[in-house]
């Protein structure tokens, strides 16, 4: 088979692998769609090797495919099933996993990363080994591609849904990938009036076309913007789903006092807060990490027709063109929001 083999920041390479065999309580996965995350190109555009992605090892997360085989003590799997999973390899015995906060389990590891100290290959492969407890059937009505979007879809489902009501404004930093997921997710709330802030005026113009105003912080104050348009109070939420150099700052001058700020980017850099912000103002920061049982509950939106998706994969390949891939989404000027590539 062919796999796609991270040997640290910028190399890539597409090389031969014997075809895995399952142990008991796994099965195997042949790979049919894997999406491109804004975590591996992370990873790809590192300076130098970080702990999360031990090379060598195999990137992706965000996957569906068809059970090829099954180990034995398998119950609730069987060959040629359409399949997802979940990243998240939860212990499922930790204060946190009883609780139901697979998230935040205390001994995790991940696909495709090194999280915990362990390598696990992901999914830019033909087949790999996977535990049964993290494969999700797929419903009939969604396809490779849709299924291949669960895992952020239901990051961003998580992130939108916190205490929303129909009727409020929300103001979301960042129109990439996850930031126009959320705006989707928003809107299908019923959320009155959205606003996106960026600096590509392409990735504006699809927030645009999913109901959000688009605001470009290279011509225009994002501040001065959003209270004109709020009557001087503010947003009633905000969301940071990219890692600006200003988000924080930003954020205090537009969220309305009682707000909140709620944190989906992964900043790996420390920041500067003024305490009295919150607390003289009520305003509440909110870390939203991935999600737990959010991915059937957005399958069930996607097979009932209540939020569309497809129009977020605006490029398809192949795993050979793995390579090459990575190097156009990490170049300037890439017009792509979501990038599949399909076995």
């Amino acid at each position: 088979m062919k796999a796609l083999i991270y040997h640290g920041p910028g190399e890539l390479s597409v090389e031969d692998r014997e075809i895995p065999k399952p142990g008991p309580g796994e099965v195997l996965i042949k790979v049919r769609a894997v999406s491109v995350c804004g975590s591996d190109l992370g990873a790809y555009k590192l300076p130098e090797a970080s702990d999360r992605w031990k090379p060598p090892i195999v990137l992706g997360h965000e996957f569906a495919g068809d059970i090829a085989a099954v180990g034995e003590n398998v119950k609730s799997l069987k060959i040629g099933q359409r399949v997802a999973a979940n990243p998240i390899l939860y212990c499922g015995e930790c204060y946190y996993c009883e609780r139901g906060l697979i998230n935040l389990c205390a001994r995790r590891h991940s696909l495709g990363t090194s999280i915990g100290g362990e390598a696990e290959d992901g999914a830019m492969q033909e087949y790999f080994v996977l535990r049964e407890e993290a494969v999700i059937a797929l419903d009939d009505r969604v396809s490779y591609t849709q299924g291949a979007l669960l895992e952020p879809l239901a990051v961003c489902y998580c992130a939108a849904k916190r205490g929303m009501s129909p009727g409020e404004t929300a103001a979301v930093i960042g129109a990439g990938p996850i930031g126009l997921m959320i705006i989707k997710f928003l809107k299908a709330q019923g959320v009155k009036s959205v606003f996106a802030s960026d600096i590509s005026d392409v990735r504006l113009g699809f927030a645009q076309r999913y109901g959000a105003v688009g605001i470009n912080v290279k011509n225009e104050s994002l501040d001065a913007k959003i209270m004109e348009m709020t009557d001087g109070i503010g947003v009633d939420r905000i969301i940071i789903a990219a890692d600006t150099p200003t988000a924080f700052e930003d954020s205090f001058k537009i969220i309305r006092n009682g707000g909140d700020i709620v944190l989906v980017a992964l900043m790996h850099r420390n920041t500067t807060l003024d305490p009295m912000q919150l607390v003289g103002r009520g305003v509440s920061l909110i870390g939203s990490y991935m999600f737990t049982t959010e991915q059937r509950e957005v399958m069930r939106m996607i097979a009932e027709g209540e939020i569309f998706i497809d129009d977020l994969v605006t490029s398809e390949y192949s795993l050979e063109d793995g390579p090459e891939v990575f190097k156009k989404l990490c170049s300037d000027g890439c017009r792509d929001v979501k990038v599949m590539m399909n076995m």
